[in-house]
């Protein structure tokens, strides 16, 4: 009976760290939406091209920082401020979408994807501990699997529906809003801090260790190959669906 009570105990935590994970994926809604406001507002190929990048630059520019914050504010607050942005992101289309909000709003959703990856794993592991972390991990990839396929489909149903693909935007910011509320108000115990801070240039200077600038710079190619790949897929699909729906 204790273990059972002790297992569901566990579940109160664990559930909405993993719903983080859903809007993690969040991210991958730039593939489709490059398909649906190219046709919109009669990009050529390099406007177009440029909206992923306004997601997946912030990866380069802010891990780091990021992991510092982390350090100071703690990791729970740092998820939080991450679905901030997203949140902020996914209201900007709804109450103004044009072409300049359009290049904002997935900045703010790359800002707010870069800071949750960096800082979700870390709060997984205040709530889970030992083997089971490794499990809940893969788990988490894929509820953030299961996001970037939902994606496609919601924006095509909008589109044909609801007569505007971009009416899937505020249903994201919901989401986002409920995953910040069900976070916040979940007790998760904050980890302790040991030793001083890592400065930013401290941080830096560990690249000068061959083997992790090595590995440093496998990390970002790999990276890239694998966000290009997605795009590429979350495109076709866009493209599959947006045909099935007309």
């Amino acid at each position: 009976i204790f273990n059972r009570m002790e297992q569901k105990n566990k579940f109160i935590y664990i559930l909405p760290v993993m719903f983080g994970f859903f809007i993690m994926g969040f991210c991958d809604l730039v593939g489709i939406s490059v398909t649906y406001a190219k046709e919109q507002f009669q990009w050529t190929e390099t406007q177009a091209g440029f909206l992923p990048s306004m997601v997946f630059l912030w990866f380069f520019i802010l891990s780091v920082p990021t992991a510092m914050l982390m350090n100071r504010i703690g990791r729970k607050n740092t998820v939080l401020l991450s679905m901030l942005f997203t949140f902020a992101g996914m209201v900007l289309p709804f109450i103004d979408f044009s072409e300049t909000s359009c290049y904002v709003a997935f900045a703010l959703l790359g800002i707010g994807n870069t800071i949750l990856q960096v800082s979700l794993n870390p709060l997984l592991a205040n709530v889970v501990q030992g083997k089971g972390l490794t499990s809940s991990l893969t788990a988490g990839q894929f509820v953030k699997a299961i996001s970037s396929f939902v994606g496609p489909l919601l924006a095509g149903y909008c589109s044909a529906a609801l007569g505007n693909w971009a009416l899937m935007f505020p249903i994201y910011a919901v989401v986002t809003l409920i995953s910040s509320a069900w976070l916040f108000l979940t007790p998760i115990q904050r980890e302790k801090v040991e030793g001083e801070t890592s400065s930013f240039p401290a941080t830096l200077k560990l690249l000068g260790d061959n083997k992790i600038l090595l590995l440093f710079f496998a990390q970002r190619i790999v990276f890239f190959i694998y966000n290009f790949d997605i795009l590429n897929r979350i495109c076709n699909i866009a493209q599959f669906f947006s045909f099935g729906f007309v």
